[in-house]
């Protein structure tokens, strides 16, 4: 479930910021303000507050912002290592057969953070996904397929959330989502063009570990879209998907 609370608009502008500025490793204050759909000053206050906390930096040219040391004691009492130490070989196993990378991500809030990843195994991808980045639900496959098997009320719940954040990211028309999210329920996957990259050169194809209003689970696999059409991903990766989905829920589940 999503929760319904509202949020302080400044608390979540800011937190987003300083992840905008962790995953991308440096930013410029345009950068900032341009990946948030902020005005500069707007961008410049923010900025300065998280500069005044020690969570960011400038460097020496004086151009762009980085996290420092302190950003990591935010993550101090979380621990990821049982799930990535259990699915991580299981993913490597499929990515060394299908050459393709592919994580393992779960739902936090109104974002999904990776928890385990194939990526850096691979030379066959655009976009370097590493453990613990973090995406939106909304926009991303990996969302979509989750929110397709989350009721109709928690659908709604996130777009109210999101506009109350007065989010950076286009927000969907509410009927259009839940009319997307029935097909993609019915299908048991979804396909998309990733919304990472300008010229559409990846896609991905995401599944549930386990397709159940209370899993978070989600498993993403991406391929360069020119390499195959939809249809023929679809019949080469996803019946893989579910076996690998199958074996990890398996070997998680003492576990988690």
């Amino acid at each position: 479930m999503i929760d319904s609370g509202v949020p302080i608009r400044a608390a979540s502008r800011t937190l987003s910021i300083l992840r905008t500025i962790n995953e991308l490793g440096s930013a410029s204050l345009s950068q900032i303000a341009r990946h948030e759909r902020l005005p500069l000053p707007t961008a410049f206050r923010f900025v300065q507050t998280l500069v005044h906390e020690g969570m960011i930096a400038r460097d020496p040219s004086g151009k762009c912002y980085y996290p420092t040391a302190l950003v990591q004691s935010l993550a101090s009492g979380y621990d990821n290592s049982v799930v990535r130490q259990v699915a991580e070989p299981i993913l490597s196993r499929l990515t060394r057969d299908v050459g393709w990378p592919v994580f393992l991500s779960e739902r936090v809030g109104r974002r999904f953070v990776i928890r385990a990843t194939t990526h850096p195994e691979t030379t066959l991808t655009f976009f370097n996904w590493k453990v613990g980045s973090s995406f939106p639900v909304l926009g991303s496959v990996t969302g979509l397929v989750w929110l397709a098997f989350q009721s109709e009320s928690a659908v709604r719940d996130l777009i109210a959330w999101e506009r109350a954040a007065e989010s950076s990211q286009d927000i969907p028309d509410v009927d259009d989502l839940l009319h997307t999210l029935e097909k993609v329920r019915m299908a048991g996957y979804a396909l998309r063009p990733s919304p990472y990259e300008k010229n559409g050169k990846t896609a991905s194809i995401a599944l549930p570990i386990c397709p159940d209003a209370h899993a978070s689970d989600v498993l993403t696999l991406t391929y360069f879209a020119a390499a195959m059409k939809p249809d023929e991903a679809v019949q080469r990766f996803v019946g893989r998907l579910r076996e690998t989905a199958v074996q990890i829920a398996g070997a998680l589940a003492p576990s988690v």
